[in-house]
């Protein structure tokens, strides 16, 4: 499903374009400068270059977890010898999703005060942070975005132990932190963060159950844990073409809805963070995503016959929750879906679609359920026939001349 070959740690080309920008951007319609800014070749048609990024990710989350199964080992000693037990991890949107899905995994499983924080925001504020006593990660999938370089660097400055997690050896924000974990995949073909989220969040799970490990061993069976983590990439694979096909046909019937609103709680607050931001980018359909309380006391009234309601619905202390905004759904007629695991019975007979995930752990569920995440979009970017999802709409000049404003020659 992907015409390209990727090699792990590289990128096709720097961030950016050549020539007379003017007349690239004056251009945009033929030949959209997002495709000039990756290096890659412009699609018209499905399968657009994103379908073909979210396609790899089995064999990308399977190279990442191989590759770094015994990189985190060292790393995990560092942490405990220099007594840190505190994590929080930085980026720009999917990058910080990453981190907001990940803290689970390190509250979970290694018993560690975990946090994210939007990298500008940490640059910017007045936020209190005592950084000698944390591990401060630094999540970039090309390792050149500007604001999360500067906060690495920052945070370096204040005294954390830093470590970058990025899909692209000797990237510059390798060069601000102490330590690095590269991840597999290679480089965006598209313009939206894809398998990069799959593969941070696998390699910081995978660095959590060796934290775990030593500062609180015989809690959890880690070895079992490990082995499932380990299976995640086959599951992955095992499960794309029937949620393919599923995201399809869901996207035919929902691609009019007004707004979307995505339900997510505990570590799958994150999950529900990066569900939204797909549709943004790829459909441009304004979706938000909340916690369970949030819909309950603020977003009911909003929610008719025009929004979509996804839930995302593992077995959590928050499912009674999460019934009860289904039980709504249902009442007012709100079309919805719930992304449950495989023996789910309760939410699942309450909404209109369903997608099962082979998996009832709550931590390991935010790995797969990121795939309907984007494939929801995709599909609706398709089925509205007027939508580019390769582009966020770079492929309009006046759209083009923002990202020329924005995102200049090598901040990405």
């Amino acid at each position: 499903m992907s015409d390209y070959s990727r090699e792990t740690g590289k990128r096709i080309k720097t961030w950016g374009w050549e020539g007379d920008m003017d007349r690239l951007i004056e251009a945009t319609g033929e030949y959209p400068i997002m495709y000039k800014a990756l290096g890659t070749q412009p699609r018209t048609e499905h399968p657009f270059n994103l379908y073909g990024d979210i396609s790899i990710q089995p064999q990308a989350l399977r190279d990442t977890l191989r590759n770094n199964i015994d990189v985190v080992q060292a790393i995990a000693d560092k942490i405990v010898s220099r007594k840190l037990r505190r994590v929080i991890g930085t980026g720009l949107g999917t990058s910080q999703f990453v981190m907001q899905t990940a803290a689970g995994a390190f509250w979970r499983w290694a018993g560690m005060e975990a946090a994210d924080v939007d990298a500008l925001e940490f640059l910017t504020t007045d936020r209190v942070f005592n950084m000698p006593e944390t591990v401060f990660i630094a999540f970039s999938g090309s390792g050149s975005t500007v604001d999360s370089n500067r906060a690495a660097a920052k945070a370096r400055e204040m005294g954390a132990y830093t470590l970058a997690v990025t899909s692209v050896a000797g990237s510059p924000i390798t060069q601000k932190c102490e330590d690095t974990l590269v991840c597999s995949g290679g480089f965006d073909t598209g313009g939206s963060d894809t398998f990069h989220y799959t593969t941070r969040l696998g390699v910081s799970m995978l660095l959590a159950l060796a934290l775990g490990e030593r500062l609180q061993p015989g809690k959890f069976d880690y070895k079992a844990l490990r082995t499932q983590l380990l299976e995640i990439p086959d599951k992955f694979a095992a499960m794309f073409a029937e949620v393919d096909a599923r995201c399809h046909s869901i996207a035919r019937r929902s691609k009019r809805a007004t707004a979307n609103l995505v339900v997510g709680s505990g570590a799958n607050l994150g999950t529900a963070e990066e569900f939204a931001l797909k549709y943004d980018e790829m459909s441009h359909i304004p979706t938000k995503a909340m916690c369970p309380a949030r819909h309950i006391h603020g977003a009911l009234g909003l929610t008719d016959e025009h929004i979509f309601t996804i839930l995302l619905a593992p077995p959590c202390d928050a499912y009674p929750a999460l019934v009860d905004i289904a039980r709504a759904t249902q009442i007012i007629k709100s079309p919805s879906l719930a992304v449950v695991s495989e023996n789910d019975d309760r939410i699942a007979a309450l909404v209109d679609d369903v997608i099962r995930l082979p998996t009832d752990d709550e931590i390991l569920y935010g790995l797969l359920a990121i795939l309907p995440g984007q494939l929801l979009p995709y599909w609706t970017a398709v089925e509205l026939g007027d939508i580019n999802p390769d582009c966020q709409r770079s492929n309009i000049p006046k759209y083009a001349r923002v990202w020329n404003m924005l995102f200049p020659p090598g901040t990405h």
